[in-house]
């Protein structure tokens, strides 16, 4: 009977302090005022190639089964910045779910450094769409370490 006991304060316990121990802190999300969208400066997110985002709209909530969702990152007309080549992204990585879809940021070279449009087409009987508001794309950080790399010397 007492190991009854001890099992039930095990499992509840256990129960407590499950939720509190899935919980981590909210990744910081960084952002960069640009002006040059209109008279007021907008909050524009930044991310990099590879990132995840997601996207919720009424189009694809209410879209019929056999929709096919596209999501299209188009290269705002920032002044400051000098155009990549190209004017219209398609975000293939894609994974659709009953009310959003997750797209992850494409890694094309000129990219980086750009404000882009992001805009979600269901395309179907009624082909319908909703803006997701401006991204600034920056470069990947990639780590310098050239400068704990000590003098090699023969080992003997």
């Amino acid at each position: 009977m007492q190991k009854v006991y001890i099992g039930a304060i095990l499992v509840t316990a256990m129960a407590f302090a499950v939720p509190a121990a899935a919980q981590a802190p909210a990744p910081v999300a960084v952002a960069t005022a640009v002006s040059g969208f209109g008279n007021d400066r907008e909050i524009v997110p930044s991310v990099t190639p590879g990132d995840e985002i997601i996207v919720a709209c009424a189009p694809i909530e209410q879209r019929d089964a056999n929709a096919d969702v596209r999501v299209v990152l188009t290269i705002a007309a920032v002044p400051s910045e000098v155009s990549p080549g190209f004017k219209k992204v398609l975000a293939t990585d894609e994974q659709l779910s009953k009310y959003g879809v997750r797209v992850r940021v494409p890694d094309v070279p000129e990219l980086p450094e750009h404000t882009v449009n992001l805009n979600v087409y269901v395309v179907g009987e009624n082909t319908r769409g909703c803006d997701g508001g401006h991204l600034k794309v920056v470069a990947k950080h990639v780590p310098d370490f050239r400068h704990e790399v000590k003098s090699s010397s023969p080992i003997s």
